[in-house]
């Protein structure tokens, strides 16, 4: 589950402002995604000697099934924003280079059909505790989401979003200049991000995966793929209609911000741009290529 959250958050970085990160820190990361997920995974449930082998190896799994099903497409993708990064974008077209990527996302439920029976009934066992335990981290990490977002000043709050995005915009397109960086501040302070209804639809995707895994207890293994696949599922897409509503608007408006910033890049900036997607492109081929380690 971690390696899925792993690839959802780079990727949805890399779709707000075109970016992945540095080349070299992608195949790192990249490489020992599966044991950052095994890591991330025992710091939510503690699990049992017999649970342990089979939730390793089903990082391992999915680690393999993403490799071989979705770098390739992705490799593609950058190609097709290599055409384009040279000339001028609307908001539009962000949105259209956007919808590919949400659309990869949302296939992730996907890499539930790599996992073994090992792994299944490892999640089937799951215990009432090990589930309370899972709660009792999510309510930490919600602790640290609310200092982080909620209990700042919206100035505050305002000052970490344009940090943000002119470190991910000078990953592309290399150093932003003075008046470019202040269009960028304006371009988001149109545009704000509303973090308490992010932290509600945050607590709705965690309550839906709480349940969902308490009714996948004891249950046979093939209830249990496809239970897993639809919280998956579920947790790529927003189940309330109003929540749909406001991502997709939210979304909406960040393409606009991308739009407007490419829109101010000079030829020389574009040209970095171009260099660094094919950079990412030859990558992605190479670990779409390489044995799954």
């Amino acid at each position: 589950m971690k390696l899925i959250k792993i690839i959802r958050t780079s990727l949805m970085a890399a779709l707000l402002l075109g970016l992945l990160s540095a080349c070299s820190t992608i195949k790192l990361a990249y490489n020992n995604a599966n044991e950052l997920a095994w890591w991330w995974l025992t710091d939510y449930v503690s699990f049992s000697e017999t649970q342990r082998p089979a939730m390793r190896q089903a990082m391992v799994q999915v680690h393999a099934w993403h490799r071989r099903q979705q770098l390739p497409g992705y490799v593609d993708l950058l190609g097709r924003w290599q055409g384009a990064v040279l000339g001028d974008l609307g908001a539009a077209q962000v949105c259209d280079l956007a919808d590919e990527v949400v659309l990869r996302l949302e296939d992730l439920s996907s890499a539930v059909e790599a996992l073994d029976t090992a792994a299944l009934q490892a999640v089937a066992s799951l215990s009432a505790a090990q589930l309370v335990e899972l709660e009792r981290r999510q309510a930490k990490s919600n602790s640290e989401f609310r200092e982080k977002f909620l209990s700042v000043s919206p100035q505050e709050l305002a000052d970490q979003r344009f940090k943000q995005a002119v470190s991910r915009a000078e990953n592309l397109y290399g150093r932003l200049q003075p008046e470019q960086k202040k269009a960028l501040a304006n371009a988001l302070s149109a545009s704000p991000w509303d973090a308490s209804a992010s932290y509600g639809r945050r607590l709705k995707r965690q309550q839906a995966m709480v349940q969902s895994l308490r009714a996948l207890q004891k249950a046979p293994v093939e209830q249990v793929r496809a239970g897993l696949k639809a919280m998956l599922a579920r947790s790529m897409v927003d189940a309330d209609p109003a929540d749909r509503a406001a991502s997709l608007a939210a979304r909406k408006q960040m393409c606009s911000v991308v739009a407007e910033l490419h829109q101010s890049t000079t030829r020389e900036q574009r040209a970095k741009a171009l260099d660094t997607l094919k950079g990412y492109a030859v990558d992605l081929r190479s670990l779409a290529q390489s044995a799954p380690i």
